[in-house]
């Protein structure tokens, strides 16, 4: 009778293995939209890292933020603009709600949608585009900034 006992648990363990498993494949296809609700931040000196868990998924999804990247900052201030909160509020995230997009290989933030390749609108990603572009200038030697200024200035 133990035997028996065993094996069912067993067996319903994989059954709900199974059920997640299935469930998980079919939200996890292009384009899908999801509310997660972040439940971990972990703010480090060259990344910022959040946790956020769907209702439907007992793994939480990781999406992480490199502080050493213009884009991975750039991603981070629009996730926390969306949720009325400044770039240095980041830690304060934990327990929103974060509507997040399936890109084809991860859950993405809509937020963040015009960084990701091959996401978002062809006006979110100029923009986006062009926002980084500005902070590239900004950081360059003054040389590159003043030739920039010409070019500028003579159309």
């Amino acid at each position: 009778m133990t035997d028996t006992a065993s094996a069912s648990t067993s067996t319903a363990v994989t059954d709900t293995d199974e059920y997640e498993h299935l469930r998980r494949k079919r939200k996890e296809t292009q384009g899908t939209v999801e509310l997660a609700e972040v439940v971990d931040v972990w703010v480090g000196t060259d990344e910022v890292v959040l946790r956020c868990r769907f209702d439907w998924a007992t793994e939480p999804t990781r999406l992480g933020y490199d502080l050493n990247s213009d884009r991975g900052v750039a991603r981070l201030e629009r996730l926390c603009e969306s949720n009325g909160l400044a770039f240095e509020q980041a830690d304060h995230l934990e327990g929103s709600l974060v509507e997040l997009q399936y890109s084809g290989q991860r859950w993405v933030p809509t937020a963040e949608a015009g960084y990701e390749q091959g996401q978002g609108s062809v006006g979110e990603t100029f923009r986006a585009e062009l926002e980084l572009l500005a902070r590239e200038l900004a950081g360059s030697p003054a040389i590159l900034r003043r030739g920039v200024r010409r070019v500028r200035s003579s159309r």
